[in-house]
């Protein structure tokens, strides 16, 4: 005699056959125990990260100014102006500042032999007087914010005063 139950058949259809695939998700408590360990990652880096964006928020004024001061440094210069000290100014947001002081260098200077004679055919032009220079100490600062600022030092050479 055969028996045949009625019912079973769904049963056993939603059974997994296999031991792993009932087995495929998280549970709750690995879902938690993940974003806690996320966020504790997050507020151990997070200062950290936003540190670096105000350090990269400051580099962009820092090589503005390291640009203007190249280019202040570079620029054909009136020497002239030397002379008259201290200039400054303000070029897009960015103060910039020139000082110059004359530097008296006591060097070894070979003495001049006593000319010869000029012909009678050549005329002394005025041109002929020997140049003085001076050198000159150039302190040159661009700023960009309170604190901070970029200077430069270098010599250049100027006009003497006219004896």
């Amino acid at each position: 005699m055969r028996s045949t139950s009625t019912g079973t058949t769904a049963g056993l259809r939603s059974m997994c056959p296999e031991a792993r695939a009932a087995r495929a998700g998280f549970t709750l408590i690995e879902a938690l125990v993940a974003l806690a360990l996320l966020l504790a990652f997050v507020s151990v880096l997070g200062p950290h990260l936003f540190y670096a964006r105000r350090i990269a928020d400051r580099l962009d004024g820092r090589i503005a100014a390291q640009t203007l001061l190249r280019t202040i440094l570079d620029a054909p210069l009136d020497r002239a102006v030397l002379a008259n000290g201290t200039r400054d100014g303000e070029t897009g947001g960015l103060r910039w500042s020139v000082t110059a002081e004359p530097m008296f260098i006591d060097a070894m200077v070979a003495k001049r032999e006593v000319a010869a004679p000029i012909a009678a055919d050549k005329k002394e032009r005025p041109g002929d007087k020997p140049v003085n220079w001076i050198a000159f100490h150039l302190v040159a600062s661009v700023s960009w914010g309170p604190g901070q600022v970029v200077r430069a030092d270098t010599l250049r050479l100027g006009l003497g005063a006219e004896e």
